[in-house]
């Protein structure tokens, strides 16, 4: 690889969409979730300070926090798959199997570290893992290609049907996966303490879900929306559709808070599973109409 190419890419990874980027990103949308929530805790300003008060440390403070640093690295090089507006890195270097790979491994420390603690409900994390997978790679089975920003472009039917079925999927999965529920968030959720003091890692994990929102919504908004060109309007275009997507995420992840532990794990036994494998079917039917 050149050298020019190596220094796009720690840019990218440093400043955006990488450190910098999904810091500030994830942070707006973070203390809004807080804020949704738990409401009755007061306005945008109590949100802030909550979110910055989980930041502080508390417990046991000793050692080093290598799972949640590992895993915000593997976010931050997720974050550089996405087919961003201004984003450093070459549209023809970006993968989307590095962004599934990079966040699966992400999900596994926080999965790892919160089973350790019985914090966590790692069947259903599984469950949604797996999910999201089909939700995001279904699309790669028509358009042949792992190229975020050709995804996103692509339109003809059937596999409109397919991007279809895969986005709301992918929606569904996406409480889960930005750890906005307590079966899913051993770090406590967005404004909310955890069950016991969290010490370093904690405090790492709690970083994580700040930088999780940009590729987890940036990935939705690559795969199942044209990209555009490296303006202004068409970087406000990319993050209005990742706070449309964050919106959605915190709506579905309130009703399942509210609804209970069991509702929540019906709900994706019974309605989500079942989802995964009618967009599944989609996208062999697509791919086996294609070929005719």
């Amino acid at each position: 690889m050149p050298w020019g190419e190596i220094g796009l890419q720690g840019l990218g990874l440093v400043l955006y969409p990488g450190l910098l980027g999904a810091c500030v990103i994830g942070f707006l949308l973070e203390v809004a979730s807080a804020w949704a929530l738990v409401p009755e805790r007061g306005g945008p300003l109590p949100a802030a300070r909550r979110v910055l008060t989980a930041a502080r440390l508390a417990g046991d403070a000793r050692g080093f926090p290598l799972y949640s640093l590992s895993a915000l690295l593997l976010a931050l090089i997720a974050g550089l798959q996405v087919a961003a507006p201004y984003n450093p890195v070459p549209a023809t270097d970006r993968n989307l199997l590095v962004a599934g790979f990079a966040l699966a491994g992400a999900a596994w420390l926080l999965w790892s570290w919160g089973w350790n603690r019985g914090e966590l409900d790692t069947g259903l994390m599984l469950t949604v893992q797996l999910c999201w997978l089909v939700a995001m790679l279904v699309p790669t089975v028509e358009s042949e290609t792992f190229k975020p920003q050709t995804l996103g472009n692509t339109q003809f039917n059937p596999y409109l049907a397919v991007k279809v079925a895969s986005g709301l999927l992918y929606l569904l999965c996406l409480p889960a996966l930005l750890h906005l529920l307590p079966e899913s968030a051993p770090q406590g959720v967005p404004g909310g303490a955890g069950r016991r003091p969290p010490g370093l890692e904690g405090v790492g994990f709690g970083l994580l879900r700040v930088v999780l929102w940009l590729p987890y919504c940036g990935l939705f908004a690559s795969l199942f929306f044209p990209p555009g060109g490296d303006d202004p309007l068409e970087l406000l275009r990319f993050l209005g559709i990742v706070g449309g997507a964050a919106a959605i995420g915190v709506a579905i992840a309130l009703n399942l808070i509210y609804r209970g532990t069991a509702f929540t794990h019906r709900f994706y036994m019974r309605v989500v599973i079942p989802f995964t494998f009618v967009t599944l079917g989609l996208g062999i039917l697509s791919a086996v109409i294609g070929t005719r």
